[in-house]
């Protein structure tokens, strides 16, 4: 009898929580993905009835008026999104299924702000994004501009967020402790007001991929193969690098070319960076250039970045490049680091505040640091 009385609870909730679609249509308003409403940040594709996605950091945009939210949207098993609304604390989305998901709680009357950004890296999945819904008598907005400034960071796990929300080094990697949006990439662009690409992939190096064999990948192709995909770990769609004009590159690639035996031959190490950085200063011509080693890696990759750009400051006399090195002994073992020994939220607070004020002299933009000082406290 105890058994049934708890089997009939859970029904109960679940009937609440998923409400019938006929109690959908009577009670809120659906907006497709495609409608002008949303506005989009990252690489994205649309189809007939949703926008597909894999990214780490695509962000939708939005306003609503009303006290009412549901989200439609399917991210597959390994997928997790952050919902904001307003300065309203985050909600963790998991929709493993095509999934419409109402955010908790009663929400003040008015207009809000909704942001829903996918936190986890290409490998965990492609989403598909339909739409949401808003009370029947409420509607949609067109949400405040993007900022003019823009970045773009091309890296590996460490730009992706791996494990920040790992609670320990000796914590396994789960996909629920990746959040792209506390990797130092999006703590610098918060920083600086600016939008982000993240163009990265946990284990992919610049010539040499985690634990390959050989001192150069060739099964599988390092990062710098994937700049035009649209979706990560699909050759097959291009993205128009014009549609996404940067004011500044970070390039933060060479740990797994390093983490391992055996190492890259320098020579050929070397050349591959200047041979993704003069695509990137081909097609970029204004753009500044970041190139950053660490914090999870020594020498030599210290060594050859730096001699890569040094090179690169005399064969293009126009390019503006810098090397930043964010060494190890940065980060407290105990407290900076989350699953498998990456950096945690605080380590990547640390790593964001070696970079910042180096991006700002570069760019002569203005930034905050209240993010990193606020949590960098004991």
């Amino acid at each position: 009898m105890k058994n049934t009385g708890i089997t009939l609870l859970l029904l109960l909730l679940f009937i609440y929580a998923v409400p019938t679609m006929a109690q959908v249509q009577s009670n809120a308003k659906f907006y497709p993905a495609g409608d002008d409403a949303f506005q989009y940040m990252g690489r994205v594709q649309p189809t007939a009835d949703a926008v597909k996605y894999n990214w780490p950091g695509v962000s939708i945009f939005t306003a609503f008026t009303g006290q009412k939210l549901g989200i439609q949207i399917k991210g597959g098993d390994r997928n997790y999104f952050n919902v904001w609304v307003d300065d309203r604390p985050e909600q963790v989305l998991y929709a493993v299924n095509d999934t419409l998901w109402w955010y908790p709680g009663k929400l003040s009357k008015g207009t809000h702000q909704l942001r829903i950004v996918k936190r986890t890296e290409g490998g965990m999945g492609i989403a598909e994004f339909t739409g949401i819904y808003v009370g029947a008598k409420e509607s949609l907005l067109k949400p405040a501009p993007l900022p003019a400034r823009k970045l773009l960071f091309i890296g590996n796990s460490i730009t992706c967020g791996y494990g920040t929300e790992g609670k320990d080094k000796s914590e396994r990697f789960k996909p629920a402790t990746e959040n792209c949006e506390k990797s130092y990439a999006t703590i610098v662009a918060r920083a600086f007001e600016s939008q982000y690409h993240l163009i990265s992939h946990s284990g992919l190096g610049m010539i040499r991929n985690y634990g390959d064999k050989e001192k150069i990948s060739t099964k599988l192709a390092p990062m710098p193969a994937r700049l035009e995909y649209l979706l990560d770990e699909d050759s097959t769609r291009t993205y128009p690098l014009q549609e996404y004009v940067p004011d500044a590159i970070v390039i933060n690639l060479g740990t797994n070319d390093f983490s391992t035996q055996p190492f890259p031959d320098e020579p050929d190490f070397i050349n591959a960076g200047k041979k993704l950085i003069n695509k990137l200063h081909l097609e970029f011509p204004h753009a500044k250039i970041v190139c950053v080693t660490g914090p999870m890696i020594n020498e030599p990759c210290f060594s050859y970045t730096k001699k890569m750009v040094e090179e690169l400051r005399t064969e293009l006399e126009a390019l503006e490049i810098v090397f930043v090195g964010i060494p190890g002994n940065l980060l407290n073992k105990e407290e900076d680091l989350g699953s498998d020994w990456h950096p945690s939220y605080r380590g990547q607070l640390k790593s964001g505040h070696m970079l910042i004020p180096v991006l700002g002299t570069m760019l002569n933009w203005n930034y905050s640091l209240d993010e990193i000082l606020k949590n960098l406290k004991k």
